[in-house]
Formats: structure tokens, C-alpha cells, sequence
């Protein structure tokens, strides 16, 4: 009996000791275990506090369970513990790819790029030098050229350029670390495996194609020389389907100090945007983007924005040189993700993805990373067959070129740039050359304004004597002055029109000067190394503003009031040379030769107004 009890109460403090084990102890650990699955399985990650988080970013660490080795035995017969393997240790890999028109550098991690230097001679940041330095390029000492533009410039903590996610229940890490399974000319094979995920990544590109190399005119554009083909096949090795959306993004870190936004009396501005074509539109964002508000007044800044519907492609603009990705075989379903801030822009394209089990999926992507070069974007993404026939069309990223309202005089001034370049070979002189060209055209207006003018001034002592006869009366005098236009048949605004035609022209080659990659970086006469850039002599602001005066002092004064005639004659063109002098140098050179070319042409038709007897006789001075 007392061995019995003993047995008894052995066994009840067995099943006791149990009870505690699995209540305290293995109950929550395999509850935690439980819910870490579940969690894996639903996109979330287990927090160190025992909570769980949306997994928002792919990258986060999934930590792989101990590997138990098998039970060997020993020479006994006894069984014996093997020790476990260590585990795999994925080496990171980093591999550079020359290439006629840029140098790329690859990762193992996240598969993508870690940079893109393009190698033309004007692929470059922009050179900025100081009063000081701009005269002493002027007096021959050389300074050293900008940064080659590097187009995937890493943001710390992001995947690099080109990498891709699985983002939804069963999240694929933008940063897995795969394994370079294929290496050879003109084409990179990873692969790698991440929970339910087996995925093969496949970057594929022209060795041969040289885009805009230094050894290539201007006229030979080959976009292949930018472009990379990003192939991802998706496995699914679950035993049920799997959900998501396949993202691949591109990001490039910002310094701020290196980039100005427009304003009137600070420069034209060289911020770069993110955006995104979804459907018809193009829509462009800037860093600290005023939200819900007309022409970005009010409103609280925004860095994050997202477009759906069928995406045709996203994009980081670099004025004058682009970032670009899209579906191959045209416009998807899908969103763009877009964040912009001072040190980042990053864009995001989504396509919506499912695997069944056991089953693989291919998505494939296009990427331009190169020169805003107009007629060059025109043909990306466009391919055709060994009979010429076309077998894909064009992306359509000549769109992100923004003219803005003034896209068809802009894309006329580039026709009749490249002519006149062609025939001599330096951009500013084409600037000279379409001076005269418009100049030229605009002659008849130009002829009849002055003839306008000259009439104008005949009538002055008419106006003279109204304004005596109704000295306190202004109502009267414009209707007796409206009377003596009417009866004299002189339009009082017919001196004006050839300023209003020319504004539309000026505005327009603003826009084309900081958005067209054809004058960046182009030189005339050596001080003025970039056309696209401000003059750091300020010669030319100050010389537009010395032949704008002398330009008002030659037409004919048609205003009595000594304040009007010193507002027209001195402060405006001295409150336009101050608004000139950090705008394009070859805004300033086009205006400063259109006023070289007026002064002689008011000398021209003087002459011949004097002759034929039009011009108003002059008044002695006393």
C-alpha cells in the first residue's frame, strides 16, 4: 500500500509539474510561436515586446528558426547529439558593368543599382563659380568641370535603384540578398528565396549601345544606350495561393545645398520632380508640396503621393536628365507611389500580382536612366523585328519634358536651334542667328509701331492743348484724346506690339533653356560655359540693360509727365537687368542681341521716315 501511494502521488506530482510546464512556461512560448507564424502569414512582424506591427516596409528581418541536427550514433551504439550546421551566410556581391554611354554598379542586395554614372562629356552636375571665379575664367584660368551625373545615388536605408518587393500578406524583402547565378555581356542573372517566394531577377541591356558617348555627334541618339530590362519571375513554393503586389522602385538621395527652387529674383530653379502618367496625364510633384491649393499657395506641405489606374510610367526628373520606369508591353493596372522630400525622391511603380501554388508568375519592367534628349525619348521602349516592323511601341517619355503653355513655340525654337547649330556648330551663335530670324520676321510690325509712334508724336501739341482746355477734368480729356487718335487714325498701342510678340518668344526660350537637354552644358566663348546656367560675370545681364536703356531713349518720348519717361527710360530696364542676372545666359544673350538689332533698326527706319517725310520734326531743346 505505501509503495502503491508512493506511486500515486508520483505520478499526481508528474501530471502536476506538467500542468505548470505547459500553463507558465511552454503556453506562452507556444502561443508567441503560434502567433509569430500567423503573423508571417498575414504580413506582420513580431515585435521584442511580444506585439505585432503591419510589416509597412519589406525590409524588415525574419529570423529562421534552429536547424535540429539528425541523432547519429557512436561506436557503442549509443545515440549521440551532432553538432547543427552553422547557417549560410548569403556573401554580398558588388559588380561593375561598363558601358559605351554610363558605368554601372550592381548589388547582390535588393539585385539592383548602386550607381549609374553616365559618361558624356556633358553628363554632368552643374558647374557653379562665384563672381570672382567667373572673372577669372574669363582671364583664362581653368576650373575643374562638375561630377559626372550619377543617377542612382543611394538613399541610406532604402533598396537601391531597380529593386523589388512583394508587398501584401506574404511580404518579399527589397533588400533579400540574392545569389548571382548568371554573369555575362550585356546581361545579370540573381535569384534568391524569401519565405513563400522563390524569385529570379533578370537585368538585361545593350553592351554595345552608346546613347550620347563623347564620340557620337548629337544627332546619333540611341536610347538602348540607357535603357535596362528588368525580367522577375515569382515561385510560388507554398502549398497555397499567394497574393500581392509586385513593386520595383528607384530612389536617389538629394543634397540640398546643391539644389535651388525658382524664384523671381533667385534662379530659374533646378529641383528635381517626382511623377507618374496615369491614364492621359502627367502628374509632377516638388519637395514640400502645398496640398489642396491653387499654384501651391496655403495649404500644408506634402511629401507622399499616390496615383491609380493604368500607369504607363513614373519618373524622377532631374530637369535635364530622367529616371524612368515602366510595364513592359504598354500602360497596367497598378498605382504609383511617389515621396519627394529636400534629401529624397523616390517613386514606386505597383502592379498587382497572384501565384497559385507551386506556380510561377514573370513580370517585366523597363528602365531609362539618361539625358532629357527630346527626340531621343521619343523612340525609348520602342522595338522592332528582323523585318523592321514594329514589335513595341514607344513609353511616350518625350512627355516628361514640360513645356508648359508654352510646349508649341518652345518645340519651334528647338527646330530652328538645331538648324542653325547644324550650320555652325555652337548653340549660342544658333541663339544669335534665331535673334535675327525673329527680328527679321517681326520687321512690318516693327515698321508700322515706329511709323505709330512717329504720328503719336505729331499730335503732342494736340495733347497738349486738350489737357490746357480741361485741366481738372481726366474723363474729359482721354475722350478728346480718343477723338484725336480716331481722326489722326493713329493707334496709341501700335508701339507696343512688338514688345508684346516678343514676350511670348522671351517666355518661351526661358522655358526651353531650363528644361531642354540640347543647350545644357553648351558653351559660347568660353566664359559663358553653359548657356542654361547664369552668366557669373553678370556681363551680359548689365550689358542687356545699358543697350535697354539706350533702346528707350531712342524711341520717340511720347509722354509729357517727366515721372512716366523716367519710369519707361530707366527704371525698367534697371529692374530688368536686376531680375536677369541669375537667369539663363542665353535668355540674356538673346534679349541683348535683339536690342543691339533694334537699335540699329531705329537708326534704319529714322533714315527712312526722315526721307519719305513721316518722321515728327524735332524739338529744339532749350
Amino acid at each position: 500500500m505505501d509503495t502503491q501511494k508512493r506511486l500515486y502521488l508520483a505520478v499526481a506530482l508528474m501530471l502536476g509539474l506538467t500542468m505548470v510546464f505547459q500553463v507558465f512556461i511552454w503556453g506562452p512560448e507556444a502561443e508567441k510561436e503560434r502567433a509569430r507564424l500567423a503573423a508571417l502569414d498575414g504580413g506582420v512582424a513580431l515585435l521584442e515586446d511580444g506585439g505585432f506591427a503591419e510589416v509597412a516596409d519589406a525590409s524588415v528581418a525574419i529570423a529562421v528558426a534552429p536547424v535540429i541536427a539528425p541523432v547519429a550514433l557512436d561506436d557503442g551504439g549509443l545515440p549521440t547529439m551532432a553538432a547543427a550546421p552553422a547557417p549560410v551566410e548569403i556573401p554580398v556581391r558588388s559588380i561593375e558593368v561598363q558601358r559605351p554611354s554610363m558605368k554601372m554598379v550592381c548589388t547582390s542586395v535588393g539585385a539592383g543599382l548602386t550607381d549609374a554614372v553616365l559618361l558624356a562629356a556633358r553628363d554632368r552636375e552643374t558647374q557653379r563659380l562665384t563672381v570672382g571665379q567667373g572673372y577669372q575664367r574669363l582671364l583664362g584660368k581653368a576650373f575643374d568641370a562638375g561630377a559626372q551625373m550619377d543617377l542612382a545615388n543611394p538613399v541610406p536605408g532604402q533598396a537601391p535603384q531597380l529593386g523589388v518587393a512583394v508587398m501584401g500578406a506574404s511580404p518579399l524583402s527589397p533588400t533579400l540578398r540574392y545569389v548571382v547565378a548568371e554573369e555575362a555581356p550585356g546581361k545579370l542573372v540573381f535569384t534568391g528565396t524569401d519565405g513563400p517566394w522563390s524569385i529570379t531577377k533578370t537585368l538585361t541591356w545593350d553592351p554595345n549601345a552608346k546613347g550620347l558617348s563623347p564620340d557620337l555627334k548629337l544627332a546619333e541618339r540611341n536610347p538602348a544606350g540607357y535603357e535596362v530590362h528588368v525580367a522577375v519571375t515569382l515561385t510560388n513554393t507554398s502549398a497555397q495561393t499567394q497574393s500581392g503586389e509586385l513593386a520595383i522602385q528607384a530612389a536617389r538621395a538629394v543634397d540640398p545645398s546643391e539644389e535651388e527652387a525658382p524664384s523671381l529674383f533667385g534662379s530659374i530653379g533646378n529641383q528635381a520632380a517626382v511623377l507618374c502618367k496615369s491614364g492621359d496625364s502627367v502628374r509632377r510633384h516638388m519637395p514640400n508640396e502645398k496640398e489642396g491649393t491653387v499654384l501651391g499657395c496655403g495649404g500644408a506641405p506634402k511629401n507622399d503621393f499616390e496615383e491609380k489606374g493604368q500607369i504607363a510610367y513614373v519618373g524622377i526628373d532631374q530637369q535635364y536628365f530622367l529616371t524612368a520606369l515602366w510595364p513592359h508591353g504598354g500602360a497596367t493596372e497598378g498605382r504609383c507611389l511617389l515621396h519627394t522630400t529636400n534629401t529624397e525622391r523616390r517613386i514606386q511603380l505597383l502592379v498587382p500580382v497572384t501565384v497559385a501554388a507551386n506556380a510561377s508568375v514573370t513580370k517585366e519592367f523597363g528602365a531609362y536612366l539618361g539625358p532629357k534628349d527630346l527626340e531621343m525619348l521619343q523612340t525609348v521602349g520602342a522595338t522592332t523585328g528582323a523585318a523592321g516592323a514594329p514589335t513595341a511601341s514607344a513609353v511616350g517619355l518625350d512627355g516628361t519634358v514640360d513645356f508648359g503653355m508654352w510646349a508649341v513655340i518652345c518645340k519651334a525654337l528647338l527646330f530652328f536651334l538645331r538648324f542653325f547649330h547644324n550650320l555652325l556648330g555652337n548653340w549660342g551663335a544658333a541663339i544669335i542667328l534665331l535673334t535675327v530670324m525673329v527680328k527679321v520676321a517681326l520687321l512690318p510690325l516693327t515698321h508700322r509701331a515706329m511709323v505709330s509712334a512717329e504720328s503719336m508724336k505729331k499730335l503732342q501739341p494736340e495733347m497738349e492743348k486738350i489737357k490746357a482746355k480741361y485741366p481738372d477734368d481726366r474723363e474729359k480729356q482721354q475722350l478728346e484724346q480718343m477723338r484725336l487718335y480716331q481722326e489722326a487714325k493713329v493707334n496709341p498701342l501700335g508701339g507696343c506690339l512688338p514688345l508684346l510678340v516678343q514676350l511670348p518668344i522671351w517666355a518661351a526660350l526661358f522655358t526651353t533653356l531650363r528644361t531642354s537637354y540640347e543647350l545644357y552644358g553648351e558653351p559660347f566663348f568660353g566664359v559663358w560655359a553653359d548657356l542654361t546656367y547664369k552668366d557669373p560675370t553678370y556681363l551680359l545681364p548689365l550689358a542687356l540693360g545699358i543697350t535697354m536703356i539706350v533702346t528707350q531713349r531712342l524711341q520717340p518720348q511720347m509722354m509729357t509727365d517727366p515721372s512716366q519717361a523716367f519710369l519707361i527710360t530707366w527704371v525698367m530696364p534697371i529692374f530688368f537687368t536686376v531680375i536677369m542676372l541669375n537667369y539663363p545666359a542665353g535668355l540674356a544673350l538673346y534679349i541683348f542681341t535683339n536690342n543691339l538689332l533694334s537699335i540699329a533698326q531705329q537708326f534704319a527706319l529714322r533714315k527712312y521716315l526722315e526721307r519719305t517725310g513721316q518722321a515728327a520734326p524735332k524739338v529744339a531743346k532749350k
